[in-house]
């Protein structure tokens, strides 16, 4: 692989990894609007009820996974171009 090749894949990664953050950000600003609570964390807790903390992990995940797939696709799309 050269460097050219190798930069460019690690910038797709790292894109899309910002792009998952980005995204679940907004989902957890989104959540606490919506709920007037914060959005569940990672960790168990008996304050989160296991209906909230699935919903929410449904969610974040969905939302972050596509976001990353989005962005890796639109600029798989540009290198080979």
């Amino acid at each position: 692989m050269s460097n050219k090749q190798l930069i460019t894949t690690i910038g797709i990664g790292l894109a899309a990894a910002s792009a998952g953050m980005l995204t679940r950000k907004t989902l957890q600003k989104s959540w606490e609007k919506v709920t007037n609570e914060p959005a569940p964390k990672d960790k168990p807790s008996e304050s989160t009820d296991l209906k909230e903390a699935v919903t929410w992990a449904v969610v974040s995940g969905i939302g972050a996974g596509a976001a990353r797939m989005a962005v890796r696709y639109v600029l798989d799309k540009r290198k080979s171009k």
